[in-house]
């Protein structure tokens, strides 16, 4: 599935904006706004460059039954959030070192934790707000 930002997108119960992530994918412009809801485990999202500014939620959607119950859900999918190369995420106080091309992962395993990410500063994005457990790559 290639994830397309605006054929497949749906309300959430809370009335945002989502796409489902069913594979790695790196964000661009038009993403910003839509929650990225992935539901696959181990899924790497990776930030734009700081060049494109913009507001990025990455949500841990919960790996889907695919035998059971309609959207039951079986496990976290536990997903990372990885800025350019170049980049960093700031703020958040998190464990482990700031510093460029280190991502940030939902370690508490739950289904819903998300994190909300603003691109544009001249280093990398910066955490807005947050969801569960979030660790910094060491």
């Amino acid at each position: 599935m290639a994830n397309p930002a605006f054929s497949t997108r749906y309300k959430l119960g809370d009335g945002r904006y989502a796409v489902d992530v069913t594979e790695n994918k790196t964000l661009a412009a038009q993403d910003s706004g839509i929650v990225q809801n992935v539901i696959v485990a181990s899924v790497v999202v990776t930030l734009p460059a700081t060049a494109t500014v913009g507001t990025f939620t990455v949500r841990d959607g919960g790996v889907r039954e695919t035998n059971g119950p309609d959207g039951a859900v079986i496990s976290a999918a536990i997903p990372t959030v990885d800025p350019a190369s170049g980049d960093t995420v700031a703020g958040f106080d998190v464990e482990g070192t700031e510093a460029d091309g280190k991502y940030l992962q939902n370690t508490g395993g739950n289904f819903g934790d998300e994190i909300t990410i603003m691109n544009g500063a001249t280093n990398g994005g910066v955490v807005v707000s947050s969801k569960g457990d979030w660790l910094r790559e060491a």
